[in-house]
């Protein structure tokens, strides 16, 4: 049985009682609680755990955990309760060992859509050159960063070599910002809105590569690289968080420091140039991808359960 946290605030009462039902009737559970939920879903199983004796394994999804745990004591202390951890990140995974003894097991993202064959890309891209963000539109994303840089791109030519689609929830607060931001910059850069997952992959796949120069401090492991490999899409990413051991410098991806425009219009340019190479590319993202099935993923986690609990004997 699973319990929804995300409204725990607005739905108090019924969350508590789902909760005690998962206390009362598991062997094992497991909490994967986002930012707001983890105030209330992690200290609750802690507590019962002492009473009903159930183990508790903790997917952590997202790069804000250690900030949190730093921040507030309570949670700290509910954290040591988990006695399994699996966070995305070899980095993030150090960073937990200072809050906890329990075993921990890096378990990156898994997407359960198929990778797009290779005959389905296309390695035949043209002037003016598409490139793409997707992500949530927003300043720390790195949105502003990848327009400025195709800018520039373009006025190294005074022309148009690269345009710029852009992808995503735009962020509330920032919704006259990028509205005359794309006024400004309409001749290259376009948003776009979002992509269904119907289309997803595929919609991807028509572009030369993705642009993901974010700087976002709660970065985890990021569903946009996950995705663009399985569409056979290379990634000029900012080397921030976590993002060095997503992406393979030079193999599947090009990794530059954050905040460097200049650097972002470099890897443009040189993919623009070396064709060859960026086609490599491609064909390495989707050999990549296939770390990213569901099988592949959780396999630690099935492992641990059947372990903990004799199943399948």
């Amino acid at each position: 049985m699973s319990v929804d946290t995300s409204n725990w605030k607005k739905e108090v009462f019924s969350l508590i009682l789902q909760c005690f039902e998962v206390a009362n009737q598991c062997d094992v559970v497991i909490v994967m609680p986002n930012k707001n939920g983890i105030k209330f879903v992690l200290p609750f199983f802690a507590l019962l755990k002492g009473i009903k004796r159930y183990k508790m394994a903790y997917p952590i999804v997202g790069g804000w955990l250690t900030g949190l745990l730093k921040k507030h004591r309570y949670l700290a202390w509910a954290f040591k309760k988990v006695n399994y951890l699996l966070p995305e990140t070899k980095q993030l995974m150090e960073e937990l060992k200072k809050f906890t003894d329990a075993p921990i097991d890096v378990m990156s993202i898994f997407s359960t859509r198929k990778p797009l064959k290779l005959e389905s890309l296309d390695f035949d891209a043209q002037i003016p050159f598409k490139f793409c963000t997707f992500s949530r539109v927003t300043p720390t994303k790195g949105i502003d960063d990848a327009i400025e840089a195709i800018a520039n791109v373009n006025q190294s030519v005074d022309g148009l070599l690269c345009k710029l689609d852009v992808w995503g929830p735009i962020e509330e607060k920032y919704s006259d910002h990028y509205k005359k931001i794309f006024e400004k910059n309409k001749e290259f850069a376009t948003y776009k809105g979002l992509i269904t997952s119907d289309e997803g992959l595929e919609k991807l796949s028509e572009y030369y590569m993705m642009l993901f120069p974010t700087y976002y401090p709660g970065e985890g492991f990021p569903t946009a690289i996950c995705e663009s490999f399985m569409a056979g899409l290379p990634v000029i990413a900012s080397d921030w968080r976590f993002n060095n051991e997503l992406v393979e410098n030079k193999e599947t991806s090009f990794l530059i420091p954050v905040h460097d425009v200049d650097g972002i219009a470099r890897c443009i340019d040189y993919a623009i140039n070396h064709r060859e190479d960026i086609n490599k590319m491609k064909t390495k993202c989707l050999m990549i991808s296939e770390q990213f099935k569901p099988v592949e993923v959780m396999r630690n986690l099935d492992f641990w359960i059947r372990k903990e609990h004799n199943f399948g004997k």
